[in-house]
């Protein structure tokens, strides 16, 4: 899952590139068992519009459970959207307590076994809705879209989306929709030979008229803890950029160009961030200093990092929920600029 750390290390000790990548959580589902049923794309282009709108304008609370790598995690989750935007809460209800605080400006990760709160001011979506995807009409060409099945997710009727990728450069994925609202309430990702990889799905649902303010505050005491804001200094042109992008594999394009400062460091990161409408890798370029290189791969569940340790001392990281191989080519089209 892209975007929340659902573990209770502390974000300076972990590695890097998996902190970075964990902050941008997959969102999956458990499958459920249905007949399928055939359907044209245009059906469920229609269904993907429906629930882009459903994530951003309903208020709701409910459970959700999440299985990776060999572990079963439970979550409570409250969000609003009105005229001031979207904001939400999140808590967990298993393992070391956790919760995620998210508005129009930040999201802020409180962590009370590091005593730390890890701020970011980017607008990371929470793991039920990262792979919502915003533009549904670019999906087609990387991915085959289909209306595959009906079932029931929490009590609520759902219908399946299956989004097929069309070559080995991206992973498969379900989505279940809820049929009255259109709310995601269910996902799944798939990788080689159609393995499932991770899974997500509501347990309990309730659909609100609002959400009260006390249910989006932080109830964790933050006061004594130690604060890492994650502060992006500027954004770039690739006119200004050191670095350059070269062959990419096909359908991913690069969508923001950034340098900023991470958690517990004070050296500048170049952030580079592609997307193919749908999965996304991020690629940071920064020196290596005291911390050993990393070269080659490594992963975590659905998450696969590249790393390229450059002779000058210069690191060169990939990391998204992609099969290595999309990471290895992005991290290796990777190279000065002119």
């Amino acid at each position: 899952m892209s975007g929340l750390p659902l573990n209770s290390s502390s974000p300076v000790t972990e590695p890097r590139r998996f902190t970075r990548a964990l902050l941008l959580p997959v969102i999956l589902g458990c499958l459920l068992q249905s007949g399928l049923v055939a359907a044209e794309p245009d059906q469920a282009v229609r269904w993907l519009e429906r629930v882009s709108q459903a994530a951003r304008s309903l208020n709701y609370e409910g459970v959700f459970v999440y299985q990776h790598r060999g572990r079963l995690e439970a979550m409570r989750i409250f969000h609003r959207a009105d005229g001031g935007g979207e904001r939400e809460r999140l808590f967990s209800l298993t393992g070391s307590a956790r919760e995620i605080i998210r508005d129009n400006q930040k999201v802020a990760c409180f962590l009370p076994d590091s005593r730390s709160v890890v701020v970011d001011q980017r607008q990371i979506a929470n793991p039920l809705t990262q792979l919502v995807p915003k533009d549904v009409d670019s999906l087609s060409r990387s991915y085959e879209l289909r209306v595959t099945g009906e079932g029931r997710v929490a009590g609520r009727p759902a219908t399946r989306i299956g989004i097929i990728p069309r070559d080995q450069y991206r992973f498969g994925y379900g989505l279940w929709i809820d049929q009255e609202t259109g709310l995601l309430l269910q996902a799944e990702v798939f990788g080689e030979q159609g393995a499932l990889i991770e899974q997500l799905m509501f347990t309990e649902l309730r659909i609100l008229e609002t959400i009260p303010e006390s249910m989006l505050e932080p109830q964790l005491a933050g006061e004594d803890f130690n604060w890492f804001p994650e502060t992006p200094l500027q954004a770039m042109e690739d006119a200004r950029s050191g670095w350059t992008l070269g062959q990419l594999p096909p359908g991913f394009e690069l969508v923001l160009h950034e340098r900023r400062r991470l958690p517990g460091s004070e050296q500048p990161v170049e952030h580079l961030l592609l997307s193919d409408g749908l999965a996304s890798v991020s690629v940071y370029v920064e020196k290596a200093g005291t911390v050993d290189g990393f070269n080659g791969h490594s992963q975590m569940g659905a998450v696969n990092a590249y790393g390229r340790l450059l002779d000058d001392g210069i690191q060169i990281t990939a990391v998204g929920e992609v099969p290595a191989i999309t990471v290895e080519a992005i991290g290796e089209s990777v190279r000065p600029g002119d």
